[in-house]
């Protein structure tokens, strides 16, 4: 069951070639300036090509800085989150937007695979391992196809893009002639590479 609170800001509406982003990222606020920055541009990137955010609904940590930089840059904001965590984050505050509440993780997850026509991936913690793997396992069992793009900043991704490559070696992953996701060092490589992408699928 999914319920819906409408916060409407002055986010714009989404136009002709527009897309739904949908950024996995942590909660937590990271020790690392480059990280923070890199969230930062990613929520002004996505609002200055009139893109909207779908995103887990919060407002601390990582999260809250790509909230409020796409809204201060114009772009609309579909939040997802648990009734318990919308409950455990009143206090924090976050962008006027479109706020989604779920009865559960998984059905947060739902949503956000239904919702997005896009996925970027910033450093996170366990919540954002598991997004990230959801949605890889689904483009593997060929349930979803929609593009996934990890932002490799200060190498946080290299220990699990090592591990994905040690699973291959060992025929634990069947090879595909597309990577079912793609690593990059910004967040201008992000957003460029997912629009290439999306224009070029059939």
């Amino acid at each position: 069951m999914t319920s819906t609170i409408l916060q409407q800001g002055h986010g714009a509406s989404q136009g002709a070639g527009s897309l739904s982003i949908c950024v996995f990222c942590g909660a937590g606020r990271s020790n690392s300036p480059a990280i923070v920055d890199t969230a930062r541009a990613t929520g002004r990137l996505i609002g200055e090509r009139g893109h909207r955010l779908v995103y887990g609904g919060g407002g601390s940590g990582l999260m809250g800085e790509v909230a409020w930089a796409a809204a201060e840059t114009g772009a609309a904001i579909r939040g997802i989150i648990p009734k318990f965590l919308y409950e455990r984050e009143l206090g924090i505050s976050a962008p006027a937007q479109e706020t989604h509440l779920t009865d559960s993780l998984n059905r947060r997850k739902e949503l956000m695979l239904h919702s997005a026509d896009a996925f970027l991936a910033l450093p996170g913690g366990y919540g954002t391992l598991d997004e990230i793997l959801e949605v890889i396992s689904a483009a593997y069992l060929d349930v979803s196809a929609k593009p996934l793009v990890v932002v490799n900043v200060e190498g946080v991704w290299d220990h699990f893009l090592g591990l994905v490559a040690t699973l291959q070696d060992f025929h634990l992953i069947a090879p595909r002639e597309q990577p079912l996701f793609r690593a990059v060092d910004t967040a201008e490589d992000a957003l460029d590479l997912i629009e290439t992408m999306i224009r070029t699928t059939p």
